[in-house]
């Protein structure tokens, strides 16, 4: 590994024109971003608002900006056991497809489903939901030369290190990707550094170069289990292990992307995560 590149979320820093929220990104010391034009571009509504006019004056400002654009994020669900759900989200993606190609975003990227959305469904179903969703979303993204990273969240379908080895293994395809938030990996019972240190050795040995992407945000738990967010220097994170870790690995470079970020805050937040990102 030569280098991280510290970036930020885009829609973090709220909803405006791709000019302003670059232009902003990039006054706050970042270099690069996840940009979800639903949620951080102004009069995007929905994927059908992202016109060719917009795509090409995001791709102009993060080219003015000199902030590059590591992920194009789409927030969607890709394991609804319900078919005709899966297939809308799934749709979603396809769309996005040919924008993440004229943007020269570095993959696109998306969560699995929260376990929650889908009471009674269980772990393998929402799984196997997600491999269906894969299977239509990878040859298309081979297709056009665009790279697909998928996140593993606790409480979501891909929920662990095996579970995203099986996905990995399963989909085999060559545009198949991770994006890695090592606080997504910890609950309550492997909070220890210990135990974080044994996670972040599967990663590793796994699939720790089929990383594309890192995110970083703070968390910790209260007596009871609760997860809630926190500061960087509040969290129980094993930020120092997680680094050593992707240290280790081939990537040329790795953007390092500050999640849940506060802009007035960004000064502390990039000398925070330069401790263990160098």
């Amino acid at each position: 590994m030569s280098e991280f590149i510290i970036g930020a979320r885009g829609h973090d820093f709220g909803r405006q024109t791709p000019e302003a929220l670059f232009s902003a990104i990039g006054q706050a010391g970042f270099r690069c971003t996840q940009l979800a034009f639903p949620k951080a571009i102004e009069g995007v509504k929905s994927y059908a608002d992202v016109t060719p006019s917009l795509v090409e004056a995001a791709r102009a400002a993060s080219k003015a900006s000199n902030v590059g654009i590591a992920v194009d994020g789409t927030y969607v669900e890709l394991s609804y056991a319900d078919e005709e759900k899966r297939k809308a989200e799934v749709a979603k993606v396809l769309s996005q497809i040919p924008v993440a190609k004229a943007l020269g975003a570095g993959c696109m990227g998306s969560e699995t489903t929260n376990m929650a959305k889908q009471p009674g469904i269980s772990q393998k179903e929402a799984q196997e939901a997600l491999l269906r969703s894969l299977g239509e979303i990878l040859p298309a993204c081979e297709e056009q030369g665009v790279l697909f990273a998928v996140e593993c969240v606790y409480y979501h379908a891909m929920n662990t290190p095996e579970a995203v080895k099986m996905v990995l293994d399963t989909m085999a395809s060559p545009n198949l990707r991770v994006i890695c938030d090592f606080a997504n990996y910890v609950g309550p019972e492997n909070a220890s550094v210990d135990a974080q240190r044994r996670l972040w050795d599967k990663v590793g040995s796994w699939y720790g170069d089929k990383i594309v992407a890192v995110h970083f945000k703070g968390q910790n738990f209260q007596p009871d289990g609760t997860l809630y967010s926190t500061s960087l220097e509040d969290s129980c994170v094993d930020y120092a292990g997680g680094f050593e870790m992707l240290r280790q690995m081939p990537q040329a470079s790795l953007p390092v992307l500050r999640e849940e970020a506060v802009p007035a805050r960004a000064a502390s937040d990039i000398a925070f995560m330069k401790q263990f990102v160098y």
